[in-house]
């Protein structure tokens, strides 16, 4: 099965291409006002645990890329992501094209989360203590939405 790219989809990819391309821009003027020393882990309450060099900095933004790129590639072989199962062939596409929308908005989120750590982390301060809950939210939020409308898509 082949999935074209709805108006929702691309809006969102060229959505996830310009976070990436600002993760980037960012890094790259910040570059000379980020200290020798930054946090570079932070425990569940959003307090630094661990302190690194300054090229460490660039993990995340490398890992983004490698998920963006990654993920994308996978978007384009529908026949081994697990899906939920459909009744016919139109509700199948219907299930397929929601799961695809889940995986492209959750790599949206995934971005945003890594340049959300990395501004704190330039600017050398702990994560607010409500990130990790809001994160964990967002994104079984979003997994769970799409999870139950798939399945209903499936049914019909």
């Amino acid at each position: 099965m082949k999935l074209k790219y709805n108006k929702l989809q691309i809006i969102l990819e060229i959505i996830g291409i310009m976070i990436l391309m600002a993760f980037v821009i960012f890094l790259i003027n910040s570059w000379s006002g980020i200290p020798e020393k930054i946090p570079a882990h932070y425990n569940a309450l959003g307090q630094v645990d661990r302190w690194g060099n300054k090229s460490e900095i660039l993990i995340l933004p490398i890992v983004a890329l490698v998920l963006y790129v990654g993920i994308t590639v996978l978007t384009f072989i529908p026949k081994i992501w697990n899906v939920p199962t459909a009744k016919n062939e139109a509700s199948k596409e219907a299930v397929y094209i929601c799961m695809k929308t889940m995986v492209i908005i959750l790599k949206i989120e995934i971005l945003c989360t890594f340049f959300y750590i990395d501004y704190y982390s330039v600017s050398s301060q702990g994560l607010p203590i409500m990130f990790l809950p809001i994160e964990l939210f967002v994104i079984f939020g979003t997994i769970i939405y799409f999870t139950i409308r798939s399945y209903k898509l499936g049914k019909e």
